[in-house]
């Protein structure tokens, strides 16, 4: 690769030579040690810029369908593209720098964190637009007082969102494997969401399509909690080095 010119190796161009954070502490770094920090700064920068925008459109969407804000409703779907964007940046920028600077021990996990979190971060703005998409469907119904596990379930999701990303600036794995245990309170609470609109259903017949709506509803913000413990793993693995997907929390192993 590099290097061969002046018959110098540097850091960065002798042959396999990994960049790490640690590289740089104390042992007057070069300008491509420095870039390569901005970068990485850069990119949790850019992490956290799309992680409040994300945070914006789960509040905005759940507010839609509690208060039939149709206008809300609108303005969540609009700023997917934004996120969508920003998705594909991150990703382009964590790819160049695994290809060109070969990152090992932190900056590695990082950077392979930053990727499944970006994802997430996007699928979950992809559930915000299908809840904002669900009280678009519910305005053009009579006004019925929403069911009380629903708008629990839509609390949940919003503090697990908020907490998830929170262990991840704070770098908190502890806070992070909370989250995590949160995860079955709110897959319980729409199972029961379900059982409760099926029994309406099947009294009230004109309800159906309300009904639906709301299971609809449920199962997305479901989806949202499941995203806020994908990111919670993550930041496990990024702080800790532990893999710990599919692992039963509160069981022994």
């Amino acid at each position: 690769m590099g290097g061969r010119g002046n018959g110098t190796e540097t850091p960065q161009t002798r042959p396999g030579r990994a960049v790490s954070w640690c590289d740089t502490q104390g042992k007057g770094a070069d300008v491509t040690f420095s870039q390569f920090h901005r970068e990485l700064e850069e990119i949790k920068e850019e992490l956290l810029r799309m992680a409040g925008m994300v945070e914006r459109a789960i509040r905005g969407a759940t507010q839609a369908l509690t208060h039939r804000d149709l206008e809300l409703a609108g303005e969540v779907i609009r700023g997917d593209l934004e996120i969508n964007a920003l998705e594909n940046h991150i990703e382009e920028s964590c790819i160049r720098l695994l290809a060109t600077h070969q990152p090992v021990a932190v900056d590695l996990r990082f950077l392979t964190s930053a990727m499944k979190i970006n994802t997430a971060l996007e699928r979950m703005g992809d559930q915000a637009v299908n809840l904002a998409e669900r009280a678009e469907a519910l305005c053009e119904l009579e006004p019925m007082k929403i069911p009380a596990t629903l708008v629990e379930m839509a609390s949940m999701a919003q503090e697990m969102t908020r907490r998830c990303l929170d262990a991840f600036v704070r770098r908190d794995s502890t806070m992070a494997q909370e989250v995590c245990v949160r995860d079955d309170a709110l897959d319980e609470l729409n199972r029961q969401l379900l059982d409760e609109m099926i029994g309406w259903m099947m009294e009230e017949r004109r309800v159906i399509r309300r009904g639906v709506e709301w299971i609809i509803a449920g199962r997305h913000l479901e989806r949202i909690g499941d995203e806020a413990t994908n990111i919670s793993e993550e930041v496990v693995f990024f702080v800790e080095g532990r893999v710990i997907r599919h692992h039963r929390f509160g069981e022994e192993g």
